[in-house]
């Protein structure tokens, strides 16, 4: 593995907070892209959220290093693969792996990165449904993807989603990722690149992991918190579909008087999917808890799919446990920090 650049002195300590105490833990990376490793390095982000397809990474690289610019265009290429390992005292953690989907040569250099939905972006045969599912449509993108991919990148769909519903949908001009991203819109899906797996799933239903945050120990700072009681919230979810002659279709979920949360979906015409995704964002707007974000540092780790345990020795009545909906990581001199957006309450 050759390396670009050199290592830069200024990531090399972090002052952390834990327990009441601070102690000082040395920064440590890995990143290969390519056939190379990245040893110089400015700054690195990681974004994450339920609401997207995909994740994504910009790696920000100096362009000067010891007086001498760092030969990075003619080394790095489109596609290539990404992987990032972070972390404190040589203990690193996997936090993105994708491909490069993007360099833009100014000063500093920037490093745009995406996770495996970056395979779908490519073409697709046009075609048109009627009377279909989330799934046949999934199945039909898989299919013409698979052929322009190299046997260790070809996927498998593991859908447990059921009962979305199409009239029509029609599908010209377009490549994978915009046909997925379509589909997600239309249905407020969890639907996402896991290793060789495109999952789709109802959002908030993985479990992978869960992650403590205390506020007198490890939770640096919030932003725009706050805790809301659920009979203090009322929520309508109104649902418009359209059929394929045009006709509105309309469903409404939940309690009138509170907040109206209006959803459009003009390929949905079946009212029971409509009701469905009504259902679901209703879930999403009604618990009791906390609505915000935490920040915290790079320990514990945590990603889409987590769980977040939250809790307060000043009010112990507000303890829970959330499904994580985004995690935004960052890594630079200024140190490694990781917030964390609360989701639904789970427990």
């Amino acid at each position: 593995m050759k390396a670009i650049g050199f290592f830069l002195s200024s990531l090399l300590f972090a002052s952390i907070a834990l327990a009441g105490s601070t102690a000082m833990f040395k920064m440590d990376y890995q990143i290969k892209i390519g056939g190379y490793s990245l040893q110089g390095l400015e700054s690195v982000t990681v974004d994450s959220s339920a609401d997207d397809l995909s994740d994504k990474c910009t790696i920000v690289v100096p362009a000067m290093s010891y007086n001498k610019g760092l030969a990075v265009e003619d080394k790095l290429k489109r596609g290539d693969v990404v992987s990032v390992m972070l972390g404190y005292n040589g203990n690193l953690y996997q936090e993105f792996t994708g491909y490069l989907k993007a360099i833009y040569p100014n000063a500093p250099m920037r490093l745009e990165c995406e996770d495996a939905i970056y395979l779908f972006r490519k073409k697709i045969a046009d075609k048109q449904f009627k009377k279909t599912t989330a799934n046949e449509i999934l199945a039909y993108v898989l299919s013409q993807i698979n052929p322009q991919l190299s046997a260790s990148q070809k996927m498998k769909l593991v859908a447990s989603a059921s009962g979305y519903q199409f009239d029509k949908f029609t599908i010209v001009r377009a490549t994978g990722f915009e046909v997925l991203q379509k589909l997600k819109q239309d249905t407020g899906l969890g639907i996402y690149v896991r290793g060789n797996q495109l999952l789709c799933q109802g959002l908030y239903t993985e479990r992978r992991g869960n992650a403590a945050y205390d506020f007198s120990r490890n939770i640096e700072a919030s932003e725009g918190l706050e805790y809301v009681r659920r009979e203090d919230r009322k929520v309508l979810v109104k649902m418009i579909g359209r059929t394929k002659k045009g006709v509105k279709v309309e469903v409404e979920v939940g309690e009138s008087g509170g907040d109206m949360r209006t959803i459009q979906r003009p390929n949905v015409s079946s009212k029971e999917t409509l009701e469905l995704i009504g259902k679901n964002e209703l879930t999403n707007q009604s618990f009791d808890g906390y609505r915000g974000a935490i920040k915290g540092w790079l320990v514990p780790t945590c990603e889409i799919g987590y769980t977040a345990s939250v809790f307060d020795q000043d009010y112990p009545e507000r303890n829970g446990k959330y499904y994580v909906k985004a995690v935004k990581t960052e890594f630079s001199s200024a140190g490694g920090r990781r917030t964390i957006s609360l989701g639904i309450k789970v427990s």
